[in-house]
């Protein structure tokens, strides 16, 4: 029985089909989306676990795209009429968290890096930074302002894409095109507040579409999303070597493990694992397995 029969007259539950089996005329929430990020395969990341197409599933907010059609008033004799003119595509602003494996950092510095120089520039161009040597002209001593790069590599983003999860069997999906990044805002410290940082970053794309994705639409990118390397690039207690080739359990006891010889060396310990005994750096739990990594 329909829920608008029973009692007085619904009329919420009449227009929205609460009744139906698939409930399609209900409004979408906001917080059912996904943004999907198609990169330039040129596009150089110093992190290698990140794909060319791929998942953020780390984001606060995603606004969608504006039109303006560029309505112009003219005169016809006394009246006035509107012209649309143009179709401009505004900005579409994104809210990232900054998270501790650097997710969101290694994506901004591959940007600056790819249009300019990044961010990690030798501090000798700043000591040093002399514009009266004879290869200052040539552009040799001052690695500053916007790189020469090919047509084939002029959109770091080749395509971004912004799903609305409406059901488990698809929805719809904005695939922007041609999109620039005006600004990225960080966010600001404070003793007195414990909320996660954030990046305020917004995205100047030329054009979009809209269309419908299905159940298996971006499950690709999900994938590959999933490959990401978690591990942050700062995370204390974690010496460099092993930081860069970390896996899991016995793996990782292989790579930095050593059989034991009656004496550890210094920040050295000596465990069991897997019936064998090991010498292994202090930084390995005490249960590792081929189940746990180091910590």
């Amino acid at each position: 029985m329909a829920i608008y029969n029973t009692g007085p007259y619904n009329a919420a539950a009449h227009k929205f089909g609460i009744d139906s089996d698939l409930p399609t005329q209900t409004p979408r929430l906001k917080y059912n989306f996904q943004i999907e990020f198609i990169l330039n395969e040129n596009v150089f990341m110093e992190d290698e676990s990140f794909t060319r197409q791929f998942i953020f599933d780390r984001v606060v907010s995603v606004g969608l795209p504006d039109v303006d059609y560029g309505i112009t008033p003219v005169n016809q004799y006394n009246r006035i009429r509107h012209v649309p003119t143009r179709m401009q595509v505004g900005a579409v602003p994104v809210v990232f968290y900054d998270t501790r494996d650097n997710q969101f950092q290694t994506l901004m510095k591959a940007y600056s890096g790819h249009y300019f120089h990044g961010h990690d520039l030798d501090t000798n161009n700043f000591n040093e930074y002399q514009t009266v040597q004879a290869q200052f002209g040539a552009g040799l001593t001052h690695p500053f302002g916007a790189q020469s790069i090919p047509t084939s590599s002029r959109f770091f983003f080749e395509e971004i894409r912004i799903h609305n999860r409406d059901s488990a069997q698809g929805g719809r999906s904005f695939a922007l095109y041609n999109c620039m990044i005006t600004a990225i805002n960080h966010d600001t410290l404070a003793h007195a507040d414990s909320q996660p940082l954030q990046y305020s970053v917004t995205f100047q794309p030329e054009h979009f579409n809209v269309g419908v994705i299905s159940t298996s639409a971006g499950e690709e990118a999900i994938s590959q999303s999933a490959a990401i390397n978690p591990i942050a690039g700062n995370v204390v207690n974690r010496t460099a070597g092993l930081q860069n080739q970390l896996s899991l359990g016995t793996q990782v006891v292989q790579e930095v493990g050593r059989a034991f010889d009656g004496a550890p060396g210094v920040n050295e310990v000596v465990r069991e694992i897997n019936g064998v005994t090991m010498i292994v750096p202090k930084g390995l739990p005490e249960d590792a397995s081929a189940d746990v990594g180091p910590t």
